[in-house]
């Protein structure tokens, strides 16, 4: 693996794990879905007229259009809308430590959907993450709304792992990666008012603090992340690019105490090794296919 691919996938690690705590200030101002569809409408656009801007092609055929648009709507619309709802409801060190599972339930679903080989050591490592999971969200049982905000951030994650297996499918390249994460934006932003529009009450405010917040999320987690996703996907592969999940716990915690002083149990730091643990067994599994 080159420098520069380590250089951009530990860089993606910490713009998708400051996505949490950012989108945790955001809806402390909007409503989840209003912030949501403005934040995939105008980067959406933006990253389309860039791509227009530096020559990409608008070129799909039928088929990768409609994965784009499907992507966009599971990606964008259900994963990310059902995150930023349960961040009105639970801290965001526990949804990024949801989040970083995400290699683990792919690599079950592969498994499951198209037989791809596992190991023995692949197995263990689902269970020992799933136990991680299980740690942390036990402490919580008899807290419902924090349990509500748990359930929330699991179906997000069902949503990931689909979108995730439906982005190996999509042809992108240099040529167009602009304008698929454009046209995957827009068509989460559609999906997206008619929700907020019959399910939310359109109370708004503005300050300094959510103006950065909102530019920050639209460029950072909004394009640039999904630029580097989608580049280190084709360039490396999904098996090196997965493994640095591995830091995303870690600056999650991190930007969340940092951001917004939220801490966390000693069961939730076991937590969080055992799950780091069981994705370095999957890792390890998948390397060795």
């Amino acid at each position: 693996m080159e420098l520069k691919h380590i250089l951009l996938g530990v860089g993606f690690a910490f713009i998708w794990a400051s996505a949490f705590p950012s989108a945790k200030i955001a809806v402390q101002y909007w409503p989840p879905f209003l912030f949501l569809f403005f934040r995939f409408l105008l980067a959406g656009l933006f990253s389309i007229l860039l791509g227009a801007y530096l020559g990409q092609r608008f070129k799909f055929d039928r088929r990768s259009l409609l994965l784009i648009v499907v992507f966009g709507l599971v990606q964008n619309g259900l994963y990310l809308g059902l995150i930023f709802l349960a961040l009105t409801k639970i801290d965001a060190n526990v949804s990024v430590i949801i989040a970083s599972i995400l290699p683990l339930t792919v690599a079950f679903f592969s498994w499951i959907l198209f037989k791809t080989k596992m190991s023995l050591v692949g197995l263990c490592g689902l269970i020992v993450g799933l136990f991680g999971v299980l740690l942390i969200m036990l402490q919580r049982v008899e807290r419902e709304y924090e349990m509500l905000g748990i359930a929330l951030c699991l179906l997000g994650l069902l949503a990931t792992t689909f979108s995730t297996l439906i982005i190996t499918k999509i042809n992108i390249n240099k040529n167009n990666i602009l304008i698929v994460v454009g046209l995957q934006m827009l068509a989460g932003s559609l999906f997206l008012l008619p929700l907020s529009y019959f399910f939310e009450v359109w109370s708004i405010s503005f300050s300094i603090t959510f103006l950065f917040t909102f530019l920050y999320i639209a460029a950072f987690p909004g394009i640039i992340g999904p630029v580097i996703w989608f580049y280190l996907q084709k360039e490396i592969g999904a098996v090196k690019y997965s493994s640095f999940h591995f830091l995303v716990p870690f600056f999650g915690i991190g930007i969340s105490y940092y951001l917004l002083g939220e801490t966390l149990t000693l069961t939730d730091i076991l937590g969080v090794f055992i799950i780091i643990f069981g994705l370095y067994l999957v890792n390890r599994d998948k390397q060795s296919v």
